[in-house]
C-alpha cells in the first residue's frame, strides 16, 4: 500500500468516524434516548454525503473518498468489511441482552456483587461465597440442564456486563446500544456505498 493512499484512508476514515459517532450520541442522548429514534440518522448522513460527492460539492475530500469507496466498498474489501458489521452486531446485541438479564434475571445477585465491588452496605468481594446468591437460573431449568457451560456463561456475562453498566451509571448500554443501531445502519449503508461505488465498472485513476 502506497503512503498516499494510505494518508488517503485515514482521511477518509477519520473525517466519517468524527462525523457520523459524534452526531449518533449526540442526537440519542439529547434529542431522541430511545434507540428507534435515531434509526436513519446515519443513513441521512450517507445519502447526503454521496448527493454532496456526485455534485463535487466537497472539493478533493469528495475526490479522495469516491476513489477509496471504489478501492475498498466496491471491491472485495467490501465484502469483509459487511461480514465485520455482521459480527459486531450480533455481538453488541448479545451485551445488550446481558445488561437487560442481569438487570431482570439476575438482579440480586447483581447488587450484592455491585455492592461488594464498591465495598459498599458492609458488603466485601473476598467473601462472596458466604452470600447468598441466587446462581445461573439457566442451570435449574430442566431442559438446560445438559448446558451448564451455557448456564454458566450467561450468568457471568449478564452479572458483568450489568455491574459495568451500573458503575458507568448507565452509559454502557447508551453506548452499545448506540453501536448496535449504527451497525445496522452501516450494513444498509455498504450495500448501498457497493452498488454506487463498483470497481468493476469504474478505473480509479491516480
Amino acid at each position: 500500500m502506497e503512503n498516499k493512499d494510505l494518508r488517503e484512508k485515514i482521511i477518509v476514515l477519520g473525517v466519517t468516524v468524527g462525523l457520523f459517532f459524534p452526531i449518533r450520541i449526540f442526537f440519542s442522548a439529547y434529542v431522541s434516548d430511545h434507540w428507534l429514534g435515531s434509526l436513519g440518522i446515519m443513513s441521512s448522513l450517507a445519502i447526503f454525503l454521496i448527493v454532496l460527492i456526485k455534485k463535487k460539492k466537497l472539493g478533493w475530500f469528495g475526490i479522495i473518498f469516491e476513489k477509496q469507496m471504489r478501492k475498498t466498498v466496491g471491491g472485495k474489501t467490501g465484502k469483509y468489511l459487511i461480514g465485520f458489521a455482521v459480527f459486531f452486531l450480533i455481538y453488541f446485541g448479545a451485551t445488550i441482552l446481558f445488561i437487560d438479564r442481569g438487570n431482570e434475571t439476575y438482579v440480586n445477585d447483581k447488587e450484592i456483587f455491585y455492592l461488594a465491588i464498591m465495598k459498599e452496605g458492609g458488603y466485601n468481594i473476598n467473601d462472596l461465597s458466604s452470600y447468598e446468591l441466587i446462581g445461573p437460573k439457566l442451570i435449574a431449568q430442566k431442559e438446560f440442564q445438559n448446558f451448564e457451560v451455557l448456564g454458566k456463561i450467561d450468568y457471568m456475562f449478564s452479572i458483568a456486563y450489568a455491574v459495568m453498566n451500573d458503575m458507568s451509571e448507565g452509559w454502557l448500554e447508551h453506548v452499545v446500544m448506540v453501536m448496535f443501531v449504527e451497525q445496522i445502519e452501516l450494513i444498509g449503508i455498504l450495500v448501498l456505498y457497493r452498488n454506487i461505488f463498483r470497481s468493476a465498472k469504474v478505473q480509479v485513476t491516480n
